[in-house]
């Protein structure tokens, strides 16, 4: 074979893989034995000030490598996909884990003005998440991302409680209006982005251990958008976010968590988003005992914990939420990943041929 016919059959093979590469997509699998290790790093009260400073220190307190870290994408003064915090992660050898916050006045408790599920739901925003589809599409490296986290709480604008809570004049008959509208929401973002070619996102579902209110229309399974469109499920649990107070023991909040995310999906991987519990007393036994329990398997398809280590919530006071909030607590928290994944397992669908779910 001639030079120039070896480069005719390589532009070939590029140019008819190409359509098959925009198919396909790199997600996070889950580990196949083990537990991942990841984390909520101290990127500042609002978690969006990602320095690789931050990274660092959180490895170096925790003695081991974490496979992803969060960050906030904050929608107020616009829908700008956080592409430079992305980066630094990733130079970290960290997987960005991007929590979508769709508010304006980044406030809790109150109806949101701008970005509503309806108008979301409706391609008011089509444009804006399109370009930050095509960052994504452009980063030329996986991301993880969740749209609304904890989507049951009433304390975010993004959940059922603020767009018709358990009403049933909107779309399909017999499924409650609230979770209905962000159950749509999240689709048109996942199939805007697949749409414009950012496959290799791995899209999370994230609701909170102790949703608000308890009534049966906020249940989990009202908002879940369906297997075709989560590649992971996840919760967020702590044990007391301030007080001096007894911490909920952890496997008392796994008891009906646990079975009820395992209900959404017979074979998506669950991560605890958010694991917490506030410095006091029974803090270290709390840490230990959490962190034990998954990593022993009594809840076999956990495969991801993410320690949310903040020193201080957005209104300036501290939090008491980091490992090293005492030298017990840290002493637990290492000794309890010690044996925790490190490294990232990625489902890549195009070498397995298998092209989109």
């Amino acid at each position: 074979m001639t030079g120039a016919a070896r480069v005719s059959v390589f532009v070939f093979l590029i140019t008819a893989l190409m359509p098959f590469r925009a198919l396909a997509g790199v997600r996070l699998a889950p580990p196949a034995s083990g537990v991942y290790h990841s984390a909520h790093p101290d990127f500042g009260p609002r978690d969006d000030r990602v320095t690789p400073e931050s990274v660092r220190s959180y490895v170096s307190l925790a003695g081991k490598k974490i496979v992803w870290a969060y960050v906030s994408w904050h929608w107020n003064g616009g829908i700008v996909f956080p592409a430079r915090s992305c980066r630094v992660l990733h130079e970290e050898g960290v997987v960005p884990l991007v929590g979508a916050m769709p508010w304006s006045g980044l406030e809790q408790g109150k109806p949101e003005p701008v970005y509503t599920l309806e108008r979301i739901v409706g391609g008011d925003f089509d444009g804006e998440l399109a370009r930050c589809a095509d960052d994504v599409r452009d980063l030329g490296f996986p991301v993880m991302i969740e749209f609304g986290p904890e989507a049951n709480g009433s304390w975010f604008p993004w959940s059922g409680a603020w767009n018709g809570r358990g009403g049933d004049e909107y779309g399909e008959s017999g499924v409650p209006d609230g979770p209905e509208r962000f159950r749509e929401a999240y689709r048109r973002i996942v199939r805007i982005f697949r749409d414009r070619g950012a496959r290799d996102v791995t899209w999370v579902f994230h609701v909170a251990s102790n949703g608000s209110p308890k009534e049966e229309w906020n249940s989990a399974s009202s908002y879940y958008p369906g297997d075709e469109w989560v590649d992971w499920i996840g919760a967020s649990v702590y044990g007391r976010l301030g007080g001096s107070g007894d911490a909920v023991p952890f496997e008392a909040a796994m008891r009906h968590l646990y079975p009820g995310l395992c209900a959404l999906s017979p074979s998506k991987p669950i991560a605890i988003l958010e694991l917490g519990v506030s410095e006091g007393p029974d803090t270290a036994v709390w840490i230990a005992d959490a962190l034990r329990g998954v990593s022993e398997g009594r809840y076999p398809r956990v495969k991801a914990v993410s320690w949310w280590n903040k020193t201080h919530r957005p209104d300036g006071s501290r939090s008491t939420l980091e490992i090293d909030s005492s030298p017990s607590s840290l002493e637990a928290y290492r000794e309890g990943v010690k044996n925790f994944m490190e490294e990232a397992v990625w489902d890549d669908d195009k070498m397995r041929g298998q092209g989109e779910k």
